[in-house]
């Protein structure tokens, strides 16, 4: 099961605080876009937005991406 959208290392995977290493191509390309939209606007809104997008993301295919999951969160990520 994934952290509420308000841990800190969501915040921290979008501004680049909390690198991850995935052989996922499209949960990589996704990281990038979202830290590039970041780059153009610091805004907190923006923030959200992005921190929306990428637990959307990881909501849908959070099977495939367990390993990363821990890499994030740690022993906040309880494997499904």
């Amino acid at each position: 099961m994934l952290p509420a959208l308000n841990h800190r290392a969501w915040r921290d995977l979008i501004v680049g605080d909390n690198p991850v290493a995935s052989s996922h191509f499209g949960f990589n390309l996704l990281l990038t876009n979202n830290r590039i939209y970041y780059r153009s606007d610091r805004s907190e809104a923006n923030v959200d937005v992005l921190v929306q997008q990428v637990f959307d993301y990881l909501t849908k295919y959070e099977g495939l991406y367990q390993v990363e999951l821990k890499q994030i969160f740690g022993e906040d990520y309880k494997v499904i």
